[in-house]
This record gives C-alpha cells, sequence and structure tokens, in this order.
C-alpha cells in the first residue's frame, strides 16, 4: 500500500497510522450524533443502465464487492449523496422523479429507507449535496431550482424551502454539479452553458438566499461541469468544456462572488467533468470524459495549478466521476463507458501526486454506464 501525504502533514501521519494500522479510518471529528463510523473503506457506484447501485470495499489487497451489492433501485439512478457521519445514502433518480434514502449498516450493507419508498418526490433531481454539518440535504433539478430539505434523525427528509436559481423563460441546462464552501455559507451550482450560480446558505436555519449572481463560461458555447472548493474556502476549481480547462475562481468571503485568478484557465484533457482536491490540498484531479484520461496538478498556496509530471494519466471509457477513499490512500473513477467500469489508483511518493494504477473492478453486468460515486467520509 502507497501511503502519500504533503510534505507538512508527513509526521503526522506517520504518527497517526502508528497508533492503529495502515488502512484504517479515522472517526469524523464532526460527528456528535447517528454515527456510522465503521471504519471500513466503502465506495458507491450508480449504475444507469442496470438501475442499482454497486457497493465495494478496497484494501492493500484487493477490491472486494459488499455483500448484497448491487442493490437495486427499479429506477434509473445519476447522483449519489453521503451524509457526514456515513449514516446515510441519498440516491437521485431524474428519471425516476425521485430521491430515494438508505442507511448504511454494518459492513456497508445498504437498506432503502422509508419501507422501500423515496423519501422525496415530484422533483426531476440532476444533483444532490449534504451541507458539512449533516443536517442538510439540497436538492436541484432541470426547472432549474434548488430545494433544500432537514434530514431527521431517522435519515428521512423534511421539506425547508426552494430558490430558483435562474431568472427569465430559457434557463439553459440542467445543474450538473454543486460545491459548498466549508463554512457552509455559500453553495455553487454548475449550469453547463449558462455558468455557475452563487448561492448564500445559512447552516443554522436551512436558508437558500440567490442574488442572481452568475459567473458565466468563457465562451457562450463552453459548459461548465465539476465544481470544488478548497478546504480553505478561498478558491472554486471549475471544469469548463469548449475551453477543455480549469478555471481558478477567488471567492470574496463577503458575497461569495468569484473572481478568475491570473493563469486561469489551466488545460486538461478534452471534456473535463469531475473534479477532486485530495484530503491534503495538495493535489486536484480532473477526469476529463471525452479524452479517456485524468488530469493532475499540483494546488498552490495562491490558487495556481501546476501539471504534475505524466498526466494526464489513463482512464477508462468516458471517465465521469472522481472521488478519494477514506483513507485517503486511492483515487477512485468510474467510467461511463467501461473498461473497466471502476478504476482505482494509488497517489506516488516519488513523484508526488502522479497516478498509479491499482486494481479495478466491474460495477454489474456490463454495459452498467457507472455515472456517479459516493465514498465513504
Amino acid at each position: 500500500m502507497q501511503i502519500r501525504k504533503a510534505v507538512p502533514r508527513i509526521l503526522l501521519s506517520a504518527l497517526l497510522l502508528a497508533l492503529t494500522s495502515c488502512g484504517k479510518f479515522f472517526p469524523d471529528i464532526h460527528c456528535t450524533t447517528n454515527c456510522n463510523n465503521t471504519g471500513a473503506n466503502y465506495v458507491y457506484v450508480a449504475n444507469v443502465n442496470t438501475n442499482n447501485i454497486a457497493g465495494f470495499t478496497i484494501s492493500s489487497s484487493a477490491i472486494n464487492t459488499i455483500s448484497g451489492s448491487p442493490y437495486s433501485l427499479g429506477v434509473t439512478p445519476n447522483a449519489l449523496a453521503i451524509t457526514p457521519s456515513n449514516s446515510y445514502m441519498y440516491v437521485a433518480s431524474g428519471g425516476g422523479g425521485a430521491v430515494f434514502g438508505y442507511s448504511i449498516g454494518s459492513g456497508g450493507v445498504l437498506s432503502l429507507l422509508n419501507n422501500g419508498s423515496a423519501v422525496i418526490t415530484q422533483i426531476s433531481p440532476s444533483a444532490l449535496a449534504v451541507d458539512t454539518s449533516g443536517k442538510w440535504l439540497v436538492v436541484v433539478d432541470a426547472t432549474p431550482t434548488a430545494y433544500v430539505f432537514s434530514i431527521n434523525t431517522d435519515g428521512t427528509v423534511s421539506a425547508s424551502g426552494s430558490v430558483p436559481l435562474v431568472t427569465g423563460t430559457n434557463p439553459g441546462q440542467s445543474p450538473t454539479h454543486m460545491a459548498f464552501t466549508p463554512a457552509d455559507n455559500y453553495l455553487y451550482v454548475s449550469l453547463g452553458t449558462v455558468g455557475i450560480c452563487i448561492l448564500g446558505f445559512n447552516s443554522t436555519t436551512g436558508v437558500l438566499t440567490n442574488n442572481f449572481q452568475v459567473l458565466k463560461p468563457r465562451q457562450s458555447t463552453n459548459a461548465i461541469r465539476g465544481l470544488a472548493v478548497n478546504s480553505a474556502g478561498t478558491y472554486l476549481y471549475a471544469a469548463e468544456t469548449g475551453s477543455n480547462g480549469i478555471r481558478v475562481l477567488s471567492i470574496n468571503s463577503s458575497t461569495g462572488a468569484l473572481t478568475e485568478i491570473s493563469g486561469s484557465p489551466y488545460g486538461t484533457g478534452t471534456g473535463p467533468y469531475g473534479i477532486l482536491i485530495d484530503s491534503t490540498g495538495s493535489y486536484l484531479y480532473v477526469a476529463n470524459r471525452s479524452s479517456n484520461t485524468v488530469s493532475a496538478f499540483l494546488v498552490s498556496s495562491s490558487g495556481a495549478l501546476t501539471q504534475i509530471s505524466g498526466s494526464p494519466f489513463a482512464a477508462g471509457t468516458n471517465p465521469v466521476a472522481i472521488a478519494e477513499d477514506n483513507t485517503h490512500t486511492y483515487i477512485c473513477v468510474v467510467n461511463a463507458g467501461g473498461t473497466p467500469d471502476l478504476q482505482t489508483y494509488t497517489i506516488l511518493t516519488s513523484v508526488p501526486g502522479a497516478l498509479e494504477p491499482y486494481k479495478s473492478a466491474a460495477t454489474g453486468t456490463d454495459p452498467t454506464n457507472a455515472i456517479a460515486i459516493a465514498p465513504a467520509h
């Protein structure tokens, strides 16, 4: 197993690993109630063609299927979100017009909530996000509107309000990604050719505020997809197709407004889609849907990006989503076109941030059209 950390965290990482064992998960220090930090390394994948959710554990020797996986949903899943406590997972089904909830039990086994019925209906969700407090679930749809739901202690949800994302009669494309700032005071929503919607958020009340600030793509035919905010909440990173790059946008702490930094955008492969900033904040990875690659960058304190030697790295066909496992050891990519459905990588120390293929897995009977991934926190 290859363990890596940013230079300032090497000694701390070594101490923590000595106190436990390689690959163990540290409980979420923010979780105080309803916690399910079992220590296992769970990863879940949504499959469009087979209408189910596949679950896996990742270890230093294998990728293993969770008992009962894949879990049949009966409708097409298109987005996943797990609460910070790893107690519940929510599954969006745009075609089914609903959101389903699962409890995450021992061994990562999923059990449908609400007696198998959807926890949210009459919305055709295109993306989901849970705030860092674990109290609120935000759902966006193609109208486009953002809906806020409070998360109850049993994992069911209660409607708490909604806000339109744009004005006018031509709203543009469906939202595809969302990103909260670490303090939960802003929420960014990608709206394809429309751009990025900037929302204020109150994590105490669950109220979303839209002053209709929108950062537009660099060209009208471009589309903004994946989003990621750094741990300090000072920069938003946005994948933009057309320009085939990552835009780096400084965040105004008072208003949430976005300003592009000098040198941005930074070139990727074609069709950049999913984005991940690793747990150390040192590396940024991009799933390039059209070029079947993953771009890798070093992240500086100024927000600027430097491409890592060897980048872009080969992926499967049409990589669309990317995540880091909860041991902070593996980068996981799902490929909508398969070959393979799920690809994992280790992060090299010899070339910091570079990716080395680890193991892969089918997420069901191919072609599954794996579309989304959610790791335990």
